[in-house]
């Protein structure tokens, strides 16, 4: 009878182990099924990665901003800058202006990794074999042996039209386009004795011509 007891409290040590074991391989599968083929020994963090989870959150990068001034504002003095550091603290930093604004004109704030290098307009051009233009700001000169026989305006678009002599009755014809202000556009044609020169205009302006020994020179204002 004793040996029966014996035997019977054995068997249920058995089971009660194998059940033990089976949950722990239960449990150990759960976990490789929800690591996918992570390796258990390989960290979260590596070296790489100095310090920073896989799962780090999206930079939401600053651009550009607009700040529009009142009608009041006449001068800038200094501009404040508000930004926030690495431990979420708050800091300023001030950088001291000078300068006369013009409000009508927004004040743009902008971040650019790689800044645009911009060229230079082109102030030099040619109409035809006879007439070299240049232009510098407000002022137009034309290098020319031609004589100026007239100059006037015309609207739609806004030109001004200027007509030299040509005695030799040389045909010639030719065009630019400039990238500048005051000046957009500049054309030449021949009209039987005399050669016309038209400037496009991009607004409404007065002029004065005066008679250089190289040719003309015009200043819009």
């Amino acid at each position: 009878m004793e040996n029966n007891t014996t035997q019977t409290n054995k068997q249920e040590l058995n089971k009660s182990i194998e059940s033990k074991v089976a949950k722990i391989n239960t449990a150990s599968n759960n976990e490789n099924e929800g690591n996918g083929t992570r390796n258990p020994f390989t960290p979260l963090i590596t070296p790489k990665e100095s310090g920073l989870i896989s799962n780090q959150p999206e930079l939401s990068l600053f651009t550009k901003t607009q700040i529009q001034l009142p009608s009041t504002a006449r001068k800038i003095t200094k501009i404040t800058l508000t930004y926030q550091n690495l431990d979420g603290s708050i800091s300023n930093i001030e950088q001291e202006l000078s300068g006369d604004i013009d409000w009508h004109f927004p004040l743009i704030l902008s971040q650019e990794l790689q800044p645009k290098i911009q060229m230079p307009p082109k102030v030099d051009f040619e109409l035809g074999k006879d007439f070299l233009v240049h232009i510098n700001k407000n002022t137009l000169k034309i290098k020319t042996k031609h004589k100026l026989l007239r100059d006037f305006t015309l609207a739609s678009p806004m030109r001004l039209i200027l007509d030299f002599e040509n005695k030799k009755g040389v045909p010639q014809k030719s065009k630019f386009t400039t990238k500048l202000p005051i000046v957009t556009e500049g054309t030449l044609q021949n009209h039987l004795d005399f050669y016309r020169v038209s400037l496009v205009l991009d607004g409404q302006y007065n002029y004065t011509l005066k008679n250089t020994q190289e040719g003309l020179e015009i200043e819009f204002n």
